[in-house]
């Protein structure tokens, strides 16, 4: 059980930076496409990480609130990735209409 609770602990003190830093991160002006994709896999791999480990959790029947406290910070996770991947919408929705040829101008008789 010692070894849940720390990586618990662990990952409930990444999560605490992550949920200050993150936001404003997303936030940035000079945020690329690059860095948010890798920014969404990283939190989603934390997020499959504690559905992992809630499960793991749940199989040996430890207290409830271990696997309550390992829900949660998947609740976390997953929120901030999905923060992400709205950031990754975003920019690609951005960079295509960079791309995208302008409208021919229409002519008026």
């Amino acid at each position: 059980m010692a070894l849940w609770l720390d990586i618990l602990r662990e990952k409930n003190e990444l999560a605490g930076q992550l949920s200050e830093k993150i936001p404003r991160f997303l936030a940035y002006e000079g945020l690329t496409l690059d860095q948010a994709t890798r920014l969404h896999i990283f939190l989603e791999n934390h997020a499959e990480e504690m559905r992992r480990l809630a499960r793991e959790i749940g199989a040996v029947d430890l207290i409830d609130a271990l696997h309550e406290a390992a829900d949660a910070l998947d609740r976390i996770f997953s929120d901030l990735a999905a923060a992400a991947e709205l950031k990754v919408a975003e920019l690609r929705q951005k960079e295509a209409h960079a791309k995208a040829p302008p409208a021919p101008k229409l002519a008026y008789n």
